[in-house]
């Protein structure tokens, strides 16, 4: 079974992609579906999307462009709207070290797709993507560092800025828009997925920089990666309360506000600004305890379909192909084989 990515995306980030597409005469219709498209368009910017959502819109838009190097490109376009706070915040600070240092502490206001830590390697810096998700997709790769690039060149004033790069995931047939991209050596099915740039390109100086306004970006980004952790909490807080609560019949999102101490509308709320709902959390909870219930031989599955809140088996049945594409009576033969 592939692990689910948690976490979410921001939205005006998702638009860059959607902005790209249109620009290039693409049909967004086509790679985000009516629903999903509605909701982007919706949406404001600083809004989160659930980050499995994002790496779908990725892997289909690259299908739809048949343009395996669409992420790179889309680094290209990139403003500072999509970025939100966090390119305010980079992009007044003193020197290009600064901007590395909001880069590790704030791009989770971007995406949750990993973190980044800058490690020196000689006389290089090396700027570490370092993932948060297990089997991160390739396209996440490529749009991060290709946008760390596209960030450092504008944002110094110095286009012709060359950078070394190494990505975890193969080669791919063609590599001359890395080349293009980066300038310097691309090496590929490396450990880690990182940038090399020379130490003393940390000295160079943004154009933008003025301290003041710094100061004040600087506060708001705190302040939204304070709330993005609230609702991290309070969706950790919601799982817990699924777990404790499921076995003694339906779970409702009424009743776990009541046991939370929130208004239903509040909670709800709070849920989809961290990029999840109710029945996200339910269904996940149910598929985890479902998982370990089954590997237990001499637990009958009528059982398994009443410790996770289920009146009868047949429901449960359905719900657990839905989750995994076979029958819990297939799952646990497979996991005996």
């Amino acid at each position: 079974m592939t692990p689910t990515p948690e976490g979410t995306v921001r939205i005006g980030y998702v638009r860059a992609l959607l902005d790209y597409l249109a620009h290039h005469g693409f049909d967004i219709g086509q790679v985000a579906g009516t629903a999903l498209l509605a909701e982007l368009q919706a949406s404001s910017l600083n809004q989160r999307l659930p980050l499995r959502h994002w790496i779908d819109l990725l892997n289909r838009a690259i299908a739809v462009t048949a343009d395996p190097d669409l992420p790179l490109r889309v680094a290209e376009e990139l403003t500072p709207r999509h970025w939100g706070v966090f390119a305010y915040a980079a992009m007044t600070c003193e020197t290009l070290a600064q901007v590395v240092t909001i880069l590790e502490r704030y791009e989770r206001l971007i995406d949750e797709a990993n973190d980044s830590c800058l490690a020196l390697d000689g006389g290089r810096a090396a700027l570490q993507w370092l993932p948060r998700i297990e089997q991160p997709a390739p396209a996440l790769m490529q749009l991060s560092v290709a946008s760390w690039v596209v960030f450092a060149r504008r944002y110094t004033g110095r286009t012709e800025l060359p950078a070394d790069v190494d990505f975890t995931f193969p080669a791919p047939a063609d590599t001359s828009t890395y080349q293009r991209l980066f300038g310097g050596q691309v090496r590929f099915a490396q450990p880690v997925t990182q940038l090399y740039v020379p130490l003393e390109y940390l000295a160079l100086p943004i154009t933008h920089r003025d301290a003041d306004t710094h100061r004040l970006l600087l506060s708001q980004a705190q302040s939204q990666i304070a709330a993005l952790d609230a609702e991290r909490n309070v969706a950790a807080l919601v799982r817990q309360a699924i777990t404790r609560h499921l076995s003694s019949g339906k779970v409702t999102l009424e009743q776990l506000a009541e046991v939370l101490q929130l208004a239903p509308r509040t909670l709800q709320y709070q849920l989809e600004q961290g990029g999840t709902h109710f029945r996200q959390l339910l269904d996940e909870v149910r598929q985890e305890l479902a998982c370990i219930y089954l590997a237990d031989p001499d637990m009958a599955l009528v059982d398994v379909a009443f410790l996770l809140g289920y009146s009868e088996q047949s429901p449960f049945n359905k719900a657990f192909k839905r989750w995994t594409g076979e029958t819990p009576g297939e799952y646990r033969r497979r996991l005996r084989s």
